[in-house]
């Protein structure tokens, strides 16, 4: 799952101008799919139907690498309990099959997957990334590696999805260049079938491989989505990359990438539901420097923690707003937080040592406030009135099993550009200032900041209108009956 930088400027400056007009257009209120608003006068009347809390919860995954060295070593005393504290339930890696790990790590690492699960009840996304799987008939063309799965039943328990082969447009092309498309689409085709014909993992959902350039430019043609029949028929969910990086400011913010490049899903996904099953932001601070005869100001450009942290709030909302299935941030650890001058050696929610970045904070947090008890749940659409700052004001709506909302707001874009990369400098934040009308008052109104803390930093009662200042991160009310 090796980062690589998006060096495809054609695309990239062909499509700035659709988030620059996304900037300047009228000032609005941007609500979540299958909401109604209407323009008052000042004022913006909204009414939502939420989302079950347990939905966001059950979006958010992060990568990791098992079989790293440094994985490895430090999985009883970070990777476990970092995973434990973070509450979350979907990671992603590679197939532990024994031809793809050194013999010696093969049964430690499926024993690590197995004690995630039984312990924290964490599934896995397995996914290819060995070129194993290309040099070899069997794995390539009988999808053998599956039968890591078939003799073990609490392996196969740990089973979230499997995966295609990951970036083949990066990985297959730098081998074969000049078949990596017909051989992309082999893989997946037989991890589909072989998958489907195996009982042992009947109702095993498939992912489609991860195009990086999934695209069609003259200069760089979408070959994979060219062949027919449509490699769609061979996965339950489509899957895309969308690092938001480039050469701008505005292009860090959460989702921008994605909706520069929406419009070159439809050959690929062919309505089938999506993932991101990669996204993120890295950390090191000497990597692509703006003053370097190397720049490339495509590529990732540093962000400081506070300022990841920031972004990562409202990243997972972002995506599920888009309608992703699930959202795997990358990654969970730095390879090695020592290292400023490597990117993919940064990426991580924690570093090295176990010590956490604010991303962390940020995603734990919200997750153990939306975290529910399971059960069914009926929910009510909210109709509630927004005065004041609301241009660009982002908005997702949540509801518990017990009935109380939680309404997530945050800033859009240009407000919520939080960070000046070529002077990296964290920018100020501009405070948007609103009040919310309901149409009754509910016994207790909370707000929470989840970058900061999981404690409520106001608490109100038997109120019906509340003052807020959205700020350029995640702040969540709730909403007691």
């Amino acid at each position: 799952m090796k980062k690589t930088p998006l060096l495809y400027t054609t695309l990239l400056a062909a499509l700035a101008t659709l988030l620059f007009s996304c900037k300047t257009e009228k000032p609005s209120i941007v609500d979540p799919q299958n909401n109604q608003s209407k323009a008052l006068s000042g004022q913006v009347q909204i009414t939502q139907t939420p989302l079950a809390a347990s939905d966001f919860v059950n979006s958010v995954g992060v990568n990791v690498h098992l079989r790293f060295p440094i994985y490895k070593s430090r999985f009883d005393d970070v990777v476990y309990p970092s995973l434990k504290t973070l509450g979350i339930k979907n990671i992603r890696d590679a197939v532990p099959y024994h031809a793809f790990i050194p013999s010696a790590d093969t049964d430690l690492i499926k024993n690590r997957f197995i004690k995630l699960y039984e312990e924290l009840g964490i599934k896995v996304s397995y996914l290819l990334d060995s070129r194993k799987v290309v040099d070899s008939l069997n794995l390539r063309d009988d999808a053998a590696y599956l039968s890591i799965f078939k003799n073990s039943a609490r392996l196969r328990q740990t089973i979230q999805h499997l995966e295609g082969f990951n970036e083949p447009d990066l990985t297959i092309n730098s081998w074969y260049p000049n078949g990596w498309d017909t051989l992309t689409y082999k893989i997946q085709k037989a991890l589909y079938t072989r998958a489907h014909a195996m009982p042992e993992l009947a109702g095993i959902r498939i992912v489609n491989t991860s195009l990086v350039t999934y695209w069609s430019l003259p200069s760089k043609p979408n070959k994979v989505a060219a062949i027919s029949p449509s490699i769609s028929n061979y996965c339950d969910y489509i899957n895309f990359h969308t690092y938001d990086s480039g050469s701008s400011n505005w292009k860090m913010f959460p989702g921008t990438y994605f909706d520069l490049t929406k419009g070159f899903f439809p050959p690929i996904q062919n309505g089938k539901p999506f993932m991101i099953t990669e996204i993120g932001y890295e950390n090191a601070r000497n990597y692509n420097l703006p003053t370097s005869a190397e720049y490339n100001a495509n590529a990732y450009h540093y962000l400081s923690e506070l300022s990841s942290g920031k972004y990562y709030s409202v990243l997972f909302m972002e995506q599920l707003k888009r309608g992703a299935v699930k959202t795997y941030a990358y990654e969970l650890m730095d390879q090695n937080s020592n290292d400023p001058n490597n990117s993919e050696n940064n990426f991580g929610l924690i570093h090295t040592d176990g010590s956490v970045k604010p991303a962390f904070t940020a995603i734990k947090n919200t997750i153990d406030l939306l975290k529910d008890v399971s059960g069914s749940i009926t929910l009510a659409p909210l109709t509630y009135t927004v005065a004041g700052d609301t241009t660009n004001l982002r908005t997702l709506l949540f509801q518990k099993n017990t009935g109380s909302y939680y309404l997530a707001l945050w800033q859009g874009q240009p407000a919520g550009v939080n960070y000046d990369f070529k002077n990296f400098q964290d920018l100020p934040d501009d405070v948007q200032n609103i009040s919310i009308t309901f149409p009754h008052s509910f016994s207790v109104v909370k707000t929470y900041q989840p970058l900061s803390s999981v404690n409520a930093i106001t608490t109100s009662t038997h109120i019906s209108t509340l003052a807020l200042g959205v700020p350029d991160q995640l702040l969540i009310v709730e909403l007691q009956p």
